[in-house]
């Protein structure tokens, strides 16, 4: 895994807000556009353009969620636990997955994984501060900031 300078974290962090004032504005127009119906070429424009823009946003997502993941690979609790270090990887190449998804992923690496197991490491890790819960579809897992 790259390591990223705090400065390029935060450039990276501030690129991705932008992109999201972008999708924002363009979800907008696209919408003001679609209602219109007086120049639908305009609207199909505007969401290929928004497609472009979830191009270039995709990768910067998976780039800070891989510089989030590398400070807690490190950690003392997860260096030493092969499945606490293929959740979060899980989740660095994933984002937000659900238990399901976590237990899939992980029998694929590693060609067995107990759902009591997975469920035991994601609560001490969001103990840990290392994953936090979200919603999606059930509760859903990520990596902590």
């Amino acid at each position: 895994m790259t390591v990223l300078s705090k400065s390029s974290r935060t450039k990276i962090k501030e690129l991705d807000r932008k992109l999201d004032t972008i999708m924002n504005r363009l979800d907008m127009i696209e919408r003001i556009l679609s209602d219109s119906l007086e120049h639908p070429e305009l609207a199909s424009a505007v969401s290929n353009l928004r497609a472009g823009v979830l191009l270039v946003k995709e990768p910067i997502t998976a780039l800070e969620r891989l510089s989030a993941a590398r400070k807690y690979i490190h950690r003392r609790s997860v260096e030493k636990d092969e499945i606490s270090r293929l959740i979060i990887q899980t989740l660095a190449l994933n984002g937000p997955q659900n238990i399901s998804q976590i237990e899939r992923a992980v029998r694929e690496s590693r060609g067995h994984a107990s759902r009591r197991i997975i469920r035991t490491r994601i609560r001490s890790m969001l103990n840990e501060g290392i994953v936090r819960a979200g919603k999606g579809r059930g509760t859903v897992y990520e990596l902590a900031e």
